[in-house]
């Protein structure tokens, strides 16, 4: 038995084999033949032109039928544009077709295409390509054609749809499609199914489905004779979301006429969010529900170019629950009805939706809500909302990833607003607005980057057109500032688009007091997260991009003023106590005007910050009597290890003037950086300074261990990463010199100095002066030393060069008019000094004469 089914197995296998073989070989056969039947009767069927680059015959793909396809295809529209291209259109026919008269092709399958289908703002379509049969034509010879096709099927077309009289246009994706039916005859049943990829749908410049998965499940009574498709059963599912569809679609010579009725008794509101238009949806495209929803929609009436079918949407959802990532608790108990219609005029200006009676609960907290918009060409606005929203449940939807916990509470205090949306966006209209409740803070906090920031208390106060702001205390991160004031434009700073286009401003008056503020703390806030540090370089990039364009946007709304009373501050060591001033704000400028005690004296702060692509800043800064210990010291000693705040000591009075730019990641520039200041130290010493060692050659070193000076003054100037100082007379108990120079901040170093070596000598033979009186400011000796020294901190090099010091004494003296002329378009006047006139070159050696000097061959560096 088992040795008689393994011989059956292999006739029938050998059977198959040479059967399929044969009916190969008769398809390759009649393949020309074939080929030229059907390009002449559908050539014959079409007005415009069908391009075929190749054709075949199979049979192993489609047995029992045989496939006849056309590659490569192209069939031009009416405006010798291609209305369809597809990588095959297959037709199919039964294999005894060949044999007959005709051949009768039952099946079409087109694949890897496209179908572009356009109308003209005439109402023209591309797609009229079809030969009118004539009259008697059918009677006489039965079906003119050979092409009888009752199923037709797409795969991976896609479907581009424009329609400019009425200004709608579809994209989409048809991934598969099938349609079957007796398509010869007047009568039949068409049965469909689809699964499509919306690209979108535009209609009169709205989008609606963006990237939505369509699937349809359909049965349509058609008659062609009369022009109207009878949905007997249809299910249509959006983005998983299944709707029942019947009712009827008529042509009249008027019109289309619709009669459609969609319901769904266990949707879900994902469902009505997928339908509604891209703008409206995003914001609440990942809220889910649960519990009792009800849809039921009806399109009836007729469609032309003169008037619009009713169409009334109504939803609602009964003891559920909505969630979303966004809330860490859902929100329970909810209930709501939703109604939406065209109205009365069945076009915008009549439609109205309708949100009531909702409610639900936070927590056992209630939050009740209603809203209308009607008029959809100029929309009317009437929302109202009271309820209590927990931080831990709500922080999410502040739309904030940095933000990552939340407690307390804040009450939403019966706010209501009624208005024309137009109102609502134009300041000079807003006054038609009203507005009115108020949001109180109790206790609410939110985390952000491990730093928890405290709303202890406060209320803002919504009154029409202004916003009060009264009792507002922050307390977090190092900080506990309180304010005060109010503003107007709120409402349109709200609605403002991203482009600012109205040209909105939040005007405000209102105070900051703080009795403390730790700035550094508080400036992480604007930094990336641990999490988006660890993304590639490309896209921390464009995260910064992104905080700086919205600091911009922000800014460019803001003009108005805080008056500003600090009772301490810190930034990094640096700390300061009692500033008082003023922060104003004009569009995207910050300007900044203060008075501060910092470093154990005064500063003076008149500053502007411009928030732009590439921000920058311009600020002047008044020193009076600083410690100079103390102010190396709290700035980290400039990121320098040569000159230490332990080296240092005495009072600094000082102008700044500092230009400052960041590009548009936020990174800062030191190129760009341009910093100039005209400086004083009086009762000034120096302690234990490495650099003075190379000097013992000619200075007792217990005269170097402790330097006292005589009030220094100068110029100085920072540019292209490089700090400039001119020439300038220091008088001290260990020797006077004149020093210049420059020094990088990569630690390159060019010092030039100049000795008085006659006094220098004199002094060599006296007693060492435990008084550290400075040396008197005059010319002991007959000539003077000139030294360079040059490389960098680390390595440098002390040589003796009176041509190269002279020479940059003579430049530094133009650099140094440059950076007063600088410092006076700044702060006015300064006055120039200059070194005493005992100091200055003896007469004979200015005339540009060689001049003869000691020359001592000196080595420095470590």
């Amino acid at each position: 038995m088992k040795k008689f089914l393994k011989r059956l197995a292999i006739i029938l296998f050998i059977f198959f084999v040479v059967l399929i073989g044969a009916v190969a070989v008769i398809a390759s056969l009649f393949e020309d033949k074939v080929g030229r039947q059907i390009t002449k009767e559908l050539n014959k069927q079409l007005k415009s032109e069908l391009v075929i680059q190749d054709f075949g015959l199979t049979v192993i793909r489609s047995f029992p039928n045989v496939a006849a396809n056309l590659k490569g295809v192209t069939l031009k529209d009416t405006r010798d544009g291609a209305l369809l291209e597809a990588k095959e259109l297959s037709f199919r026919f039964g294999l005894m077709s060949l044999f007959g008269s005709k051949i009768k092709v039952r099946s079409v399958v087109i694949s890897d295409g496209a179908l572009n289908i356009e109308i003209d703002r005439q109402g023209n379509p591309n797609y009229d390509i079809f030969v009118e049969p004539e009259e008697g034509q059918e009677e006489e010879g039965g079906s003119s054609t050979a092409v009888d096709i009752e199923l037709a099927r797409l795969r991976n077309i896609e479907l581009i749809y424009a329609d400019l009289s009425t200004r709608q246009e579809i994209a989409a994706l048809v991934n598969d499609a099938t349609f079957s039916g007796e398509f010869s005859a007047e009568k039949f049943s068409l049965k469909s199914q689809a699964d499509i990829t919306s690209r979108f749908a535009d209609l009169d410049g709205v989008r609606y489905l963006p990237g939505k998965t369509i699937t349809y499940d359909a049965s349509v009574l058609v008659n062609l004779e009369e022009g109207s498709y009878d949905i007997e059963e249809a299910v249509l599912e959006i983005e998983g979301n299944a709707f029942k569809v019947d009712g009827a679609i008529e042509n009249w010579e008027s019109g289309i006429y619709f009669d459609l009725n969609a319901s769904s008794d266990d949707g879900s509101l994902e469902g009505v969010l997928a339908l509604l238009p891209e703008q409206y949806a995003e914001s609440l495209q990942d809220f889910s529900s649960t519990g009792k929803f009800n849809f039921n929609a009806l399109i009836k009436g007729q469609y032309n170019d003169r008037q619009n079918p009713e169409f009334r949407v109504e939803f609602g959802l009964e003891d559920g629950r909505l969630s979303s990532p966004r809330l860490d608790n859902p929100l329970k108990d909810v209930s709501f009805n939703a109604i939406f219609t065209n109205g009365k005029f069945r076009d915008n200006s009549s439609s109205v939706f309708t949100l009531e009676r909702f409610k639900g609960y936070f927590n056992r907290e209630l939050v009740e809500m209603r809203l209308e918009v009607s008029n959809f060409d100029e929309p009317v606005i009437d929302f109202s909302l009271d309820g209590v929203a927990p931080m831990e449940s709500v922080y999410g939807l502040l739309g904030n990833p940095k933000i990552t916990g939340g407690s307390g509470e804040v009450e939403f205090k019966n706010v209501q607003l009624k208005g024309a949306y137009r109102d609502m966006i134009d300041p000079g209209r807003i006054a038609r607005v009203e507005a009115s409740g108020a949001l109180v803070f109790d206790d609410a906090a939110i985390s952000i980057k491990d730093e928890e920031i405290l709303f202890d208390r406060g209320e803002l106060r919504l009154e029409g057109n202004r916003l009060a702001v009264e009792g507002l205390r922050i307390e977090g991160a190092g900080s506990d500032i309180s304010f005060a004031g109010s503003a107007y434009n709120a409402i349109p700073v709200f609605f403002a688009d991203s482009l600012n286009s109205q040209d909105v401003e939040l005007l405000f008056d209102a105070s900051l007091v703080a009795k403390s503020l730790d700035i550094d703390r508080l400036m992480k806030f604007s930094t990336l997260t641990a999490e988006e540090e660890r993304e590639p370089e490309a896209v921390k990039d464009s995260l910064k991009v992104a905080v700086v364009q919205k600091r911009q946007t922000v800014t460019s709304f803001l003009k108005g003023s805080f008056n500003a009373d600090v009772e301490a501050f810190n930034y990094n060591l640096i700390d300061g106590s009692n500033f008082k001033g003023k922060l104003e704000f004009d569009n995207n400028i910050m300007g900044i005007r203060g008075e501060v005690t910092a470093f154990q004296g005064q500063l003076l702060l008149d500053g502007k910050t411009y928030f732009e692509d590439e921000p920058h800043l311009e600020a002047k800064l008044t020193c009076k009597a600083i410690d100079v210990t103390e102010f190396f010291r709290q700035s980290e000693n400039f990121g320098q290890e040569v000159l230490q705040s332990n080296n240092l000591k005495g009072k600094l009075d000082a102008l700044i003037a500092i230009y400052a730019y960041w590009d548009k990641e936020g990174n800062f520039d030191m190129d760009k950086l341009r910093v100039l200041a005209g400086v004083a130290i009086k009762n000034g010493e120096l302690r234990d300074f490495g650099m003075l060692e190379a000097f013992s050659t000619f200075v007792k070193v217990k005269d170097l261990e402790q330097i006292n000076f005589v009030d220094m003054q100068n110029f100085l100037e920072i540019r292209k990463q490089r700090l400039y100082l001119p020439a300038m007379f220091i008088r001290s108990n260990a020797l006077n010199l004149t020093v210049s120079g420059e020094h990088t901040f990569g630690n390159e170093i060019e010092y030039n100095i100049k000795v008085n070596a006659g006094q220098v000598l004199a002094e060599r033979f006296k007693r060492y002066d435990p008084s550290l009186k400075p040396k008197p400011a005059k010319r002991s000796g007959t000539f003077n030393l000139y030294y360079a020294i040059l490389g960098t901190i680390d390595d440098y090099n002390i040589v003796s060069s009176k041509r190269r010091v002279k020479s940059d004494f003579e430049q530094s003296e133009i650099r140094k008019r440059e950076i007063q002329r600088g410092l006076e378009q700044a702060f006015g006047i300064v006055q120039l000094l200059e070194e005493p006139e005992d100091w200055k070159d003896i007469p004979e050696y200015n005339h540009g004469k060689e001049e003869e000097f000691l020359d001592f061959d000196m080595e420095g560096g470590r």
